[in-house]
């Protein structure tokens, strides 16, 4: 058993290094490192494994990192598939050469050159007559593994396992709940939704295992480009706004006493950002108002169980001057849901009132005047605030990400009766937008929570240097790479 060893989860936005060591029957964090991957690695596939090389090293060079020994993750939805199939009850025998060809099946890209591993989540004396074996299995193209196992050997480092990401983070919750000890009772399911640059990962965990896991096309890129093209900016600057002001979760303005809504006014939801009220209200007036792989994943107190691994191969534009008439305003805003566009502004009036002294070089006219009685133009609508831009900019993306959950939970159901699901862990770099766990939760109905792989693990050697705050906030960043660097222990 190596006494340090290193995860690391090599992703299409970030390399994400966790170095753990064992003491006991717990865990060490000695370092969390983080480095972009400068475009090297695209939808999983890696482009660029010198470029990746490079970045590894420096990484560990400045951090002082001697470890060699690392366990890696292979992503990617175009080369990489983890999915549970079933099959008839039969012999052991027969089954062992059924699954390679049920396997082949399912596969999206050719079966030549792959690498796959699987393993039962029943084994066949506990399937009744009738039934089905469910089956995890995970394959890869080879030479996918092949080009992430060069960019490792290239830094220097010594590979000792390939895993998939839903098994890592299965394992990074089992150590979440004290290797166990918090496990929920059998039918319970935790939910894990793994938001990563480009897709989502979700996972469904009864106790330590894997029992359904799918990928959807929602990640922390989708939401960057949402702000780009609403908002007017660059993609380094929706980046940043996104990560600085962006959030899931709007309260709903408070309504000044003096208005009161109508009967007919819809009562927005706190999901759907309501304008603030301007004031002075304007006058009465005839129209209506416009509303506002299995594994058990053992201790040294359980037998050891089956893991799913691969066998590695040897090889704006400037403003005009002020004109005597004055132009209206641009207003930069977006329709929220439910609101009518707001109404041209009223053309300037040349009328005065009686007394009102005349600007200068414009004489006030001889007639008397009008019959009708003035009154003062409506002042305009005051522009959305920032936050409300930004949320209206994102909010069709996390609706859609709470609806894929819900359906992937109506699927689960669907195929085993008496599922219960316990809760929802995010982890993964998109899983930091503010209020996202209050967000789904309040759209999901049941406890929607960040992942904390630390929490019965001593990280003091990175909170002394990092700041106790800082990394309780960026903890589920690493999960997956936590869970990587597990393996190697459990």
């Amino acid at each position: 058993m190596p006494k340090s060893v290193l995860g690391i989860n090599m992703g299409n936005h970030s390399i994400k290094v966790v170095e753990l060591t064992r003491r006991g029957n717990s865990f060490v964090v000695q370092n969390l490192l983080t480095a972009p991957t400068k475009e090297a690695i695209v939808s999983g596939e890696m482009i660029q494994p010198d470029v990746v090389a490079a970045t590894l090293k420096e990484m560990l060079r400045s951090a002082g990192v001697k470890t060699k020994d690392a366990v890696i993750a292979i992503g990617g939805q175009s080369g990489v598939v983890v999915r549970v199939t079933e099959l008839p009850k039969m012999p052991r025998k027969e089954l062992l050469k059924a699954i390679p060809l049920e396997i082949e099946r399912h596969l999206p890209f050719q079966a030549g050159g792959i690498v796959q591993d699987y393993v039962l989540l029943r084994e066949p004396e506990e399937v009744a007559e009738g039934e089905q074996i469910p089956v995890l299995f995970a394959a890869a193209r080879a030479d996918l593994v092949d080009a992430y196992l060069a960019a490792i050997q290239q830094a220097g480092l010594s590979p000792i396992a390939v895993e998939v990401e839903p098994l890592a983070a299965a394992r990074a919750l089992f150590t979440a709940r004290g290797l166990g000890l918090t496990d929920g009772q059998s039918g319970r399911i935790s939910v894990l939704v793994n938001i990563g640059y480009e897709g989502t990962e979700i996972s469904f965990v009864e106790g330590g295992a894997v029992i359904f896991t799918r990928v959807v096309p929602f990640g922390g890129r989708h939401l960057t480009e949402d702000l780009r093209d609403h908002l007017g900016m660059d993609l380094e600057e929706a980046e940043r706004v996104k990560i600085e002001q962006a959030t899931a979760w709007l309260e709903r303005p408070s309504v000044p006493p003096t208005v009161e809504p109508t009967a007919e006014e819809r009562t927005p939801t706190v999901t759907q950002p309501v304008p603030p009220v301007t004031s002075p209200p304007p006058p009465p007036a005839a129209e209506e108002e416009l509303p506002t792989l299995t594994f058990e994943l053992p201790t040294e107190k359980q037998p050891q169980g089956q893991t799913i691994s691969f066998d590695l191969p040897m090889e704006p534009a400037a403003p005009k001057p002020e004109e005597k008439e004055q132009a209206p305003g641009l207003e930069f805003s977006l329709p929220l849901p439910g609101e009518q566009p707001p109404a041209q502004p009223q053309e300037p009036s040349l009328e005065f009132l009686p007394g009102q002294p005349a600007e200068i070089g414009i004489q006030p006219p001889p007639a008397a005047p009008a019959q009708e009685e003035w009154l003062p133009p409506q002042p305009s609508a005051e522009a959305p605030p920032i936050q409300e831009l930004i949320y209206n900019a994102i909010s069709p993306r996390l609706f859609e990400l709470a609806g894929e959950i819900a359906r992937s939970v109506e699927f689960l159901m669907s195929q085993r009766q008496n599922v219960i699901v316990d809760e929802v862990y995010l982890l993964g770099g998109g899983s930091l937008l503010k209020d996202l766990d209050k967000f789904l939760q309040t759209q999901l109905g049941v406890p929607v929570v960040r992942l904390n792989p630390f929490k019965y693990m001593d990280a003091s050697p990175v909170t002394s240097r990092m700041g106790r705050d800082y990394v309780e906030q960026v903890v589920p960043i690493f999960a997956v790479a936590v869970g990587l660097a597990l393996w190697a222990f459990l």
